[in-house]
């Protein structure tokens, strides 16, 4: 007798021992069960997940001898015809070589034959959605009413390619991508009848170049029995599979974590010597600390595929860093494997690419930066314990202040005003320092050091109203309100740059904006400002907006507009705010201007 292949001497004979698929089989023996059988069943699924083989099963439990039985013995006599293909009342068809009209013609003639000497007339169509339209067209009514005890079982790889009309038709189900274990664990059974020895890792090794599929492992596993005979030793499974030393990947990630660069780069060359492609060798890598991820954040739940050694070496090497690293650095990594395709020379990408994982901080690291920043924010507004003497003013350090709605980061020069010696206060000037100057204002100081009983008790849970109080120039209580508005309502803190406060009282503040678009659009939202400064006075006032085109000027005859800019930087940033283009977008898109800046190296004044 003629060698037959792995895949067709342990294709399944019965439900039992289909493997991976119990969300299918189950409904099909209830429904061989109650008599409740389909006259049309539709079989979907990847490659090799047993859509034709289960097929079969139904086919032989509805004829076998006793039947219909959804346990049908393994020697009957029409089971063994349906799986050998010469059964009377079982018609296989390859829809991939009869397409046509004619094709389905012949199958409508033919079932109008009762079954003989079974009980049902079953036409299995493999492929089917390899037949054309018009033999889809001419099919349909058969396949609405077929005569009583016929039924037709499809199988395909592609139900999109079906008309839905055929689909509409018949009882669908979607086989499944096998799990890697399943298909390990039948691996090493057909091993252990067939006399092999196989090792777990092997058998996973082979489970996973199967993906999912069953008939695809078996070729495999047959080709390396071919190959090595009876034993088959893990470095034969990776010479005939072409797979990537598993150790050289586990050093690769090793030297990521513990910060060595080096040990990285050089198991990186020895994967090069192999013939490793780089983008393969990085998705591998990108596979590799999923697991670690996972391994980190549920260790005990059984969702990595790997064998039982490799698994305590990797939740081993997960503890060795912190959950977020290790997703930062998968983050890295995925980033560069996607240039990796473009780039000229990719192994020195991905060379570069582990060199930037193995300098990662820790997520220690950038939780104490992140307080550090936050620290300096609270400093710069004033907030911190020695409020005025500690950081500045709000406003006068150099504030970042994106349109997408991040918070406002203040970058100063802020380590060295930590570091360096109180400089005296210089001389009050005419006009207020530039708000978005990279050194703190001169005449905030000057205030600043003024009200420095008065600012020094003011802390994090003191009420605004002290941080403006009375003696406070306006200037500087703008640059407070401004600050104060950042953190109640971020829109307002945006709608009132550029502006100037010109009086305020116990009972009304007048802000002046540099257009009239500004104020039309701050006077829809004064409600909201009002709000805001009843929160930091400490008490309800009127508010009254105005624009430069009324002519106003602020206290000591200074320009209402911001004295920061030249009076070129002043027409250019009118005429940005004027544009018709700009205003057509804010009101369409209901948007707001957080900020203006030079554009490209343009000088200081260009908008």
């Amino acid at each position: 007798m003629s060698y037959q292949v792995l895949a067709r001497k342990y294709r399944p004979r019965g439900f039992d021992d289909v493997i991976g698929q119990d969300h299918v089989t189950t409904p099909l023996r209830n429904a061989i069960r109650s008599g409740r059988i389909p006259h049309a069943i539709l079989l979907t699924g990847p490659r090799g997940t047993g859509k034709t083989t289960l097929a079969r099963i139904f086919a032989g439990c509805l004829n076998a001898e006793g039947g219909p039985t959804d346990t049908p013995d393994p020697e009957d006599r029409c089971g063994l015809e349906i799986q050998a293909g010469s059964s009377v009342d079982v018609q296989e068809i390859d829809a991939a070589s009869r397409t046509s009209v004619d094709d389905v013609r012949e199958i409508i003639e033919s079932i109008r034959y009762a079954a003989a000497p079974g009980k049902h007339r079953i036409f299995i169509v493999d492929e089917v959605h390899m037949l054309s339209t018009p033999a889809f067209n001419a099919l349909l009514k058969t396949l609405e009413e077929p005569p009583p005890e016929s039924l037709f079982i499809f199988c395909t790889t592609n139900p999109e390619k079906l008309p839905f009309t055929v689909v509409s038709r018949c009882q669908r189900y979607d086989l499944r991508r096998i799990a890697t274990a399943e298909v390990a664990e039948s691996l090493g059974r057909i091993a252990q009848t067939e006399g092999l020895h196989v090792s777990e890792m092997s058998l996973l090794a082979v489970a996973r170049a199967g993906d999912g599929s069953m008939r695809d492992s078996l070729t495999l596993l047959d080709q390396l029995i071919a190959f090595g005979g009876e034993k088959v030793d893990d470095e034969r499974v990776a010479e005939v599979l072409d797979l990537i030393d598993r150790s050289v990947l586990l050093a690769i990630v090793t030297g990521c974590i513990e910060g060595d660069a080096a040990a990285a780069l050089v198991a990186c060359r020895h994967a090069w010597e192999s013939g490793v492609d780089a983008k393969r060798l990085g998705g591998e890598l990108l596979g590799l600390l999923r697991d670690l991820v996972v391994l980190r954040v549920a260790p005990e739940a059984g969702l990595v595929e790997a064998a039982d050694a490799e698994v305590d070496a990797l939740r081993k090497l997960s503890g060795q860093t912190q959950e977020a690293r290790l997703r930062r650095m998968f983050r890295a990594l995925l980033k560069e494997q996607e240039d990796l395709a473009w780039a000229p020379d990719p192994f020195s990408v991905l060379e570069v690419a582990l060199v930037r994982l193995a300098g990662l901080p820790s997520g220690d690291q950038v939780e104490q930066l992140l307080a550090r920043i936050g620290a300096l924010e609270r400093r710069l507004r004033g907030e911190g314990s020695g409020g005025a003497g500690g950081g500045g003013t709000p406003g006068g350090g150099r504030q970042s202040t994106s349109s997408a709605g991040s918070e406002s980061t203040p970058r100063p020069r802020a380590p060295e005003a930590e570091a360096a010696p109180p400089e005296p206060p210089p001389e009050p000037e005419p006009e207020p320092a530039q708000r978005m100057a990279p050194e703190v204002p001169s005449s905030a100081n000057t205030a600043t050091n003024q009200d420095a009983p008065a600012s020094t008790a003011t802390s994090q849970d003191a009420p605004a109203s002290d941080a403006a109080s009375q003696d406070t120039p306006l200037p500087l209580v703008f640059d407070r309100l401004r600050a104060f508005a950042q953190e109640a309502n971020r829109g307002l803190f945006a709608a009132l740059e550029g502006g100037s406060l010109l009086e305020r009282s116990d009972t009304r503040v007048r802000i002046q904006l540099p257009s009239g678009i500004a104020a039309r659009r701050l006077q829809a939202r004064v409600g909201e400002l009002a709000a805001v400064c009843e929160s930091f006075f400490g008490s309800a006032v009127a508010v009254e907006l105005q624009t430069e085109e009324a002519g106003a000027s602020a206290p000591g005859g200074r320009p209402a507009s911001n004295s920061e800019q030249t009076p070129e930087g002043r027409r250019k940033r009118q005429e940005a705010l004027n544009h018709p283009a700009v205003n057509d977008a804010l009101d369409i898109l209901g948007a707001e201007i957080l900020e203006i800046k030079p554009s490209g190296d343009a000088s200081p004044d260009a908008v």
